[in-house]
């Protein structure tokens, strides 16, 4: 009875201490999500992003970012993770119940010795059957025994030192099946840029093909005009660098066509040096559809896998920390044995019996030189560190977000901008044309576009810049040109327009130097001819009125 009520008062005294201590832990971020998000307008087009590389329609596209995602290693690696940590989440969750075992012995067992009875005896023992083995020189013992058992035992996780473990595993599980999720998201999109850039330098390599063999026909033409005698060498050494540099640049593109080529082959989980890249029916990149924008910024929490994987860390880290404090507590056991069987010595098993344990243990830490107080700071080290991970990736979420949609609104307004100069150029491509005359003021801040529309073959003439070689050439001719290199110069601009329109605008084209704007009408107020292409006698008086030090020469 006394025993009894020791228990007792131990328990009792183990649950007061559970109702006073607390292992909870308090997660909060630092970051303050915005009410609203600048880029929301932006979030139109189709909702679904699970599978959006289908919007291609692209079956060849389809096919290998399927093959990745069932065979790429990076998803193989990632899911194999994702079962490893399953398993140990199984092993800390089964951990909370009791485990039963069972336990059993056979034994069998045969002696000999001396008969160190003499030989009045052995006669007098031999008038009983029963001692009739004792007549002998030996005696001879054979037996047998048998038992089994059972074993129970538990530990009641009043503290919720288990549960934590338990909960820690669970959040790392679920962290790492995001992280299996995010990694097929990285190499669906892998593969597809991938795939992009390959169909893109399969296009610059035909332009460049065609462009090699251009040169080559011109080569051989220039080479022939050379020994008619009709053109200089320079022109066909002229001619060779170019041909040189064009096939350079054409290896240069096949070089970056089978690096993508390459790595898509690793990304699906195929050998490289056996891979090639095949057709496909549809150009990708001719009909290109509407990014999958339709979710809005205010659920990156809920949809971006590293996000998720992050707080399921932290999760992790919390439960950690909590187990790590619950040292500090009592830890109680119950262990039932149970233990039966039998012997039997020459046939004889008669001896049977049955024997039962059950106990309650206690344990309660009293002096650990500091160990679990230093193993609870270094949890908690880990969860601040986990919670600043969190704020600091949750950061960078948010300014990705909103840089993403940015630049699916430019992308749009650039797509927009391409198909607009693409219908304006479209007859001269089907006119054949190689050299194309960029006239109007404006027509080279488009260069680009208009080169990349028209392709690597047709030549494009840049007004301006053969208008300023004109220019520069006539002064040189009419002695206009400034022969003092370290005199101050001083520009000025004419604007038909507001002056002051044009001097913001000419900044960001021409530079910090224009600063001097004068407005006019017309150019014929300052240069009645209104021409620059020609040279007069009145605007060279003119501009020996501007600089009397310079005079026209004579020739």
């Amino acid at each position: 009875m006394k025993f009894n009520q020791i228990h007792l008062w131990c328990i009792a005294a183990a649950l007061t201490l559970a109702a006073c201590k607390n292992t909870e832990v308090p997660l909060n971020s630092q970051v303050q999500l915005p009410q609203a998000f600048t880029q929301d307008a932006a979030a139109k087009g189709d909702t679904d992003i699970v599978a959006w590389w289908q919007q291609w329609n692209d079956p060849v596209l389809s096919g290998l970012i399927a093959q990745g995602l069932a065979q790429g290693h990076d998803v193989k690696i990632a899911v194999s993770r994702l079962n490893e940590a399953r398993a140990v989440a199984g092993a800390a969750r089964a951990d909370l119940g009791p485990t039963v075992g069972l336990s059993g012995k056979a034994m069998a067992n045969y002696s000999q010795m001396d008969n160190p009875l003499d030989s009045n005896a052995r006669v007098l023992l031999s008038r009983y059957p029963q001692a009739s083995s004792l007549n002998g020189d030996t005696i001879e013992s054979t037996g047998t025994s048998m038992y089994g058992g059972l074993t129970a035992s538990w530990e009641p996780d009043i503290f919720g030192k288990k549960r934590s473990d338990a909960d820690a595993a669970r959040y790392a599980a679920l962290g790492q099946q995001e992280l299996a999720y995010g990694a097929q998201m990285l190499v669906a999109g892998d593969i597809a840029d991938d795939y992009f850039k390959a169909r893109a330098a399969q296009g610059r390599l035909k332009t460049a093909d065609q462009t090699v063999a251009t040169l080559r026909r011109m080569v051989r033409y220039i080479e022939g005009r050379f020994k008619a005698g009709h053109v200089s060498g320079y022109e066909v050494n002229e001619a060779k660098v170019q041909l040189t540099a064009a096939e350079a640049k054409r290896a240069t593109i096949g070089a970056e066509y089978a690096a993508y080529v390459r790595s898509i082959a690793v990304l699906t989980g195929n050998v490289p040096q056996t891979f090639t890249l095949p057709e496909s029916s549809v150009d990708a990149l001719a009909h290109q559809p509407s990014a999958p924008s339709g979710q809005t910024p205010q659920g990156l929490l809920e949809r971006r896998p590293d996000l998720r994987a992050q707080a399921a860390q932290v999760n992790a880290y919390a439960a950690k920390f909590a187990s790590a404090k619950a040292d500090l507590l009592p830890r109680f056991t119950i262990s039932f044995m149970g233990q039966g069987g039998r012997i039997g010595v020459d046939g004889d098993r008669s001896l049977t019996g049955w024997a039962s344990l059950l106990s309650v243990g206690i344990q309660t830490p009293l002096f650990t030189n500091g160990r679990i107080k230093a193993n609870i700071k270094a949890a908690d080290a880990r969860l601040q560190t986990a919670l600043l991970e969190y704020d600091k990736r949750l950061l960078t979420a948010l300014g990705e977000v909103d840089s993403a949609y940015q630049g699916v609104k430019s992308l749009s307004r650039q797509t927009e901008l391409l198909q607009t100069a693409q219908e304006y150029l479209q007859p001269l491509k089907d006119a054949g044309v190689d050299t194309l005359v960029l006239g109007c003021t404006h027509y080279p801040l488009l260069t680009g576009v208009i080169s990349y529309i028209m392709g690597e073959d047709v030549t494009l003439v840049s007004s301006a810049d053969e208008t300023a070689k004109d220019v520069y050439r006539e002064l040189l001719t009419g002695g206009l040109e400034t022969p003092v290199l370290n005199s101050q110069f001083e520009h000025e601009f004419l604007a038909t327009g507001q002056s002051e329109t044009f001097e913001h605008l000419a900044r960001r084209f021409l530079g910090p130097e224009v600063t001097n704007v004068r407005h006019t009408s017309s150019v014929a107020e300052r240069f009645p001819t209104g021409s620059l292409t020609a040279l007069t006698p009145d605007m060279m008086s003119t501009h020996t009125r501007i600089d009397p030090q310079l005079t026209p020469t004579k020739d």
